[in-house]
């Protein structure tokens, strides 16, 4: 038996904040991913950080099971701290493949509530785009949003803890816009920046903005953004406008260029 489950991380979230009280985020999978091969050929443990290994003891706990007798690796091409999800990621992919793995399965939901026990998490696992609350993992809402947009990802250094940042985004709604556009997404930005400042955050998105950009998002707790541009954009233009903005804006990095994709676990046999 070989089998292997991946789990998208995120270029932050296109909105976080309140909603009738109660915090909330959309989800922004990407496709990088988290990888988790499962293997009954060998026993070791491979790649797992604690909140992988966190996970895998209460999956074993829920479904009453002593022992797992199968190896595992966890590959990622996520980096950790920047607010990609990768913690989430993990977590997730973990819970998964152990499941599967035991004969049995778990929902997104059963996931979601394991996961949040260990750390608030990012709905990236749920299929589609989704609203969900990152502390109870409850499924909020699907996003009627399509998927093929592009995503340029700019880092402004350092790394964040998840378990540290307790504070939550200042946008505050009473309900989800029936009709999803970037604006909100960026609006949810700029709303973030009396919680975790990135300097110069309004001018780069009136600079992108001036480049064709649809709007920005952001890691409302970690330090990356990522700017969005419609499915058609010429990838010659993405390029342009990245060494652009790295050039005007010399405190952020370029990190890479992704897809917006549904999120979901992702299962291959090997």
């Amino acid at each position: 038996m070989r089998f292997t489950v991946k789990v998208p991380g995120s270029c932050g979230e296109l909105v976080q904040g309140t909603l009738n009280g109660k915090p909330f985020l959309i989800t922004c999978p990407v496709n990088l991913f988290t990888a988790v091969t499962i293997s009954d050929e060998f026993t070791e443990h491979i790649g797992l950080s604690w909140k992988a290994t966190t996970m895998l003891a209460k999956v074993l706990e829920y479904l009453g099971c002593s022992t797992f007798d199968f190896g595992i690796v966890l590959e990622s091409e996520l980096p950790i701290g920047k607010g990609m999800a990768s913690s989430s990621a993990d977590i997730a992919a973990i819970g998964k493949a152990a499941a599967l793995a035991l004969g049995t399965d778990l929902t997104a939901e059963e996931i979601a509530t394991l996961a949040v026990s260990i750390e608030p998490t990012d709905g990236v696992f749920y299929g589609g785009i989704v609203a969900m609350n990152p502390l109870t993992g409850q499924l909020l809402s699907n996003i009627n949003l399509r998927s093929e947009y592009k995503i340029a990802i700019f880092d402004f250094g350092g790394k964040v803890d998840t378990l540290d940042f307790k504070r939550q985004s200042n946008l505050n709604l009473t309900k989800l816009p029936s009709i999803f556009d970037f604006d909100m997404t960026t609006l949810s930005a700029l709303a973030n920046q009396t919680i975790l400042r990135k300097p110069y955050l309004e001018d780069i998105i009136l600079f992108a903005k001036s480049m064709g950009a649809l709007g920005v998002t952001n890691a409302h707790t970690g330090t990356v953004i990522g700017v969005i541009f419609a499915e058609d954009t010429n990838q010659t233009h993405i390029e342009d406008f990245s060494s652009a903005l790295i050039k005007k804006f010399a405190h952020i990095t370029f990190l890479a260029a992704v897809n917006l994709i549904n999120g979901g676990f992702y299962l291959s046999h090997d």
